[in-house]
């Protein structure tokens, strides 16, 4: 009996900008109910990877597979199972949280029924009703982060991509994103990254790190707290040579 396909497959993917490579063979796959924490200093390819992989960027080369179908095959169909939010969240400032949850599911083209529905229940489930009438302009990076995700559930997506979703949070909201991955991870799969190990630590059950465009590491995290910060190190202190 054939074996299902991973809902995420990236396939020796590589990408230039700027005549720089930016990724270099990446290769990993991620099943369903997995979280997955992407990892590496600043310019190793992390934020390259999640565009690609949520299609709002193209791979130079390689392939980029959701349920073993290339995402060129039909890109829109594609989109639509994926939730993407980037490390500056989309807003319009002159909408209030409400009229800007409704203006993306019309942008998703749900009907109004499955809107209502839609806005409702992500209003609720990222504790955002008590701001829903304020401008999206005037909330703190915390809630704009919230919105954002807001906004990427909408569609029930299949595959949830988050850049550096834990920034600007204080410890509370920190504690609230950990235990809202937790009731998501297990109806899709979710790809993160993040600079903070500890987050990455709390909130996912795979890591990989990238170094210089290249897949440097990529295991379950299931050994004692500590282990990731030394293998980071380890990695991050390497020179570029050592990643070709």
């Amino acid at each position: 009996m054939a074996s299902t396909p991973a809902l995420l497959e990236l396939v020796s993917v590589s990408r230039r900008l700027g005549g720089h490579a930016v990724l270099r063979g990446v290769s990993f796959s991620l099943q369903r109910g997995d979280v997955l924490g992407l990892l590496g200093v600043n310019g190793a390819g992390k934020s390259t990877t999640l565009a690609i992989i949520a299609g709002v960027s193209s791979p130079d080369s390689g392939a980029v597979r959701l349920d073993g179908r290339d995402i060129n095959d039909d890109r829109r169909a594609m989109r639509e199972r994926i939730g993407w939010v980037p490390e500056s969240v989309p807003l319009w400032p002159e909408l209030t949280v409400a009229e800007a949850l409704d203006a993306c599911g019309r942008l998703r083209g749900l009907a109004k029924s499955a809107r209502k529905a839609a806005c409702g229940r992500e209003l609720a489930r990222l504790e955002l009703e008590g701001v829903a009438r304020r401008l999206c302009g005037q909330l703190s990076l915390g809630l704009k982060r919230r919105v954002g995700l807001a906004q990427a559930l909408l569609h029930e997506p299949d595959l949830l991509v988050l850049d550096e979703p834990g920034n600007g949070l204080d410890p509370v909201q920190a504690a609230q994103l950990r235990a809202l991955i937790g009731k998501l991870a297990p109806q899709r799969g979710i790809i993160l990254s993040s600079h903070v190990l500890a987050e990455v630590e709390a909130m996912c059950n795979r890591v990989l790190i990238l170094h210089h465009g290249r897949v440097r590491h990529d295991a379950p995290l299931d050994g004692p707290r500590g282990q990731l910060d030394a293998r980071f190190r380890a990695i991050a202190a390497q020179p570029e040579s050592a990643a070709a």
